[in-house]
């Protein structure tokens, strides 16, 4: 019986996740970003809502792998080649480095976040203003991605700025916050754990540049093998538990696996596989699940 329920459970949000995005186009409601229309709809059918979805072991786990997928992803899309680009001369407007620009609005929210912080403090709603400054100026990069994605932006100036908003965002709070918990319950100490974790990371991006030159890795890329999309699996699986056993969270360790691919500068063809894997299956039961779960 609880496994007939389970699967109910399962068919619901699956058939919930596909009817969305079509019932969005049909009413012509394209302003409304999917991953919010997602979210509406998994509250609607939800504890909150008609209570039709009961989340068990088998949904939890679709939707923790949606969410390490679309952190993967994230780190994806990251366009390293703005880090290098070098200014061109012309009589035009110069286009602002995305990174650079990223980085000045990201401290720009930082003091600004800060400055709210204090003013909790004085008013005694919180006691510690650091940690309320990590708080608030946490960006979620799960909305912001797919919300690019579908706005066609990811590959412009101004989406890679936002892009990298909410990268250095989440990247500088995780890590901060990993500090201000070693430092204030020592038995904790993350924070060279994590550097750990970037060790192996610098690692395996050396491995798969070695292995990406070999030609039996692009023979076995085709047919029935697809080595290339079982190494992209397993490194985010590998990463994954290897940040949950430095103690930090495993959504970094997906989120690098990512960045290492994106480095390593994969073809298009598997860039569109895992685009095409996430977006169409995992990464949706993860947004329905999060408005069941409010």
């Amino acid at each position: 019986m609880a496994e007939h329920s389970s699967i109910t459970s399962l068919l619901i949000v699956v058939v919930v996740a596909f009817l969305t995005p079509i019932l969005l186009h049909r009413l012509r409601l394209q302003a409304i970003p999917v991953v919010v229309a997602e979210i509406i709809a998994g509250i609607m059918i939800g504890k909150t809502g008609f209570d039709i979805v009961k989340p068990d072991m088998w949904i939890e786990t679709l939707s923790t792998l949606g969410f390490l997928f679309l952190m993967f992803l994230s780190g994806l899309e990251i366009d390293f080649s703005v880090f290098a680009r070098k200014p061109k001369a012309s009589k035009k407007e110069k286009e602002p480095n995305p990174f650079v620009a990223a980085s000045i609005i990201f401290m720009a929210i930082f003091v600004l976040s800060y400055g709210l912080s204090y003013l909790f403090v004085l008013t005694g709603f919180m006691d510690n203003a650091f940690l309320m400054t990590l708080i608030i100026s946490t960006i979620s990069l799960g909305v912001v991605v797919p919300t690019l994605k579908d706005a066609n932006l990811m590959k412009t100036t101004i989406g890679q700025t936002i892009l990298l908003v909410a990268v250095i965002a989440d990247l500088v709070t995780m890590i901060l916050l990993a500090v201000f918990v070693s430092m204030n319950e020592p038995e904790h100490g993350s924070t060279w754990l994590i550097l750990g974790l970037f060790a192996f990371g610098v690692l395996f991006y050396f491995v798969g540049k070695y292995f990406k030159k070999r030609s039996f890795v692009e023979t076995m890329a085709k047919g029935t093998v697809q080595i290339g999309t079982r190494a992209v699996f397993t490194l985010i699986i590998v990463l994954v538990a290897l940040s949950e056993t430095f103690g930090a969270e495993n959504i970094l360790g997906a989120f690098l696996a990512g960045v290492l691919v994106s480095l390593l500068s994969p073809n298009k063809d598997l860039v569109h596989k895992l685009d095409s894997f996430g977006y169409g299956f995992f990464i949706p039961i993860f947004f329905v699940m999060v408005g069941v779960n409010l």
